[in-house]
């Protein structure tokens, strides 16, 4: 459970329009359906991965259109493998709306979380500090040129003394950011397009009912 929560929370964080609140953020808009990004890098400082961002589809609920935004993280073992989506608005400040979860980790069975089950995480989501605080610490550095495997950029670099992190960001940009830099990890953008779809090919399995 807590591994799910953790995916789906970095996943709406990456791809999400920031809440008024987070001036760091604030041009940051949801990426249009079938869009991604795809990234490489290393995590704890020695484990290699690819970790790819899409959203792989809309739907209508209560009124109101939300999207699926999907998070594929593949390492160098298969069970570093894992897939999460979450239908949601797209911004932080509506994380209290998500209405589904489904995560797949590496060739086990996919599960989705509905039902009195998607409302305690939709609670632990919108507790979350880095939900609350995701600009806290953050100061704009400038503009600045970088250069990643995908191309090169004229980019926005934020640097964050909370979390001794360096991010460059393009705000027009599907997914805005090219690179990201911290103590243990560092991902810079690989690859973006067009045409995702959905990773999760079969049915997933229902938990906590309706």
């Amino acid at each position: 459970m807590r591994t799910s929560v953790a995916g789906a929370l970095s996943l709406s964080l990456l791809a999400a329009p920031a809440a008024a609140q987070n001036e760091c953020l604030k041009d940051v808009r949801m990426p249009e359906v079938g869009q991604w990004a795809e990234y490489q890098g290393v995590i704890n400082k020695k484990d290699p991965y690819t970790v790819r961002y899409a959203v792989v589809g809309s739907e209508q609920r209560e009124g109101k259109e939300m999207k699926w935004m999907e998070m594929r993280m593949t390492g160098k073992q298969k069970d570093q493998n894992m897939v999460y989506q979450v239908l949601t608005p797209g911004s932080p400040a509506e994380m209290d709306q998500v209405q589904e979860m489904v995560f797949k980790p590496g060739d086990k069975q996919a599960i989705k979380m509905s039902g009195m089950m998607m409302k305690m995480i939709r609670g632990q989501l919108k507790k979350s500090s880095a939900l609350s605080d995701l600009c806290e610490g953050t100061t704009m550095m400038g503009a600045e040129s970088v250069t990643v495997p995908a191309g090169t950029f004229k980019a926005s670099r934020f640097h964050n003394s909370k979390h001794e992190s360096d991010t460059w960001i393009v705000p027009g940009m599907a997914f805005f950011m090219v690179k990201s830099k911290g103590k243990d990890y560092e991902f810079t953008l690989a690859a973006a397009g067009d045409g995702a779809q959905s990773s999760i090919s079969e049915t997933a399995q229902e938990m906590g009912g309706p």
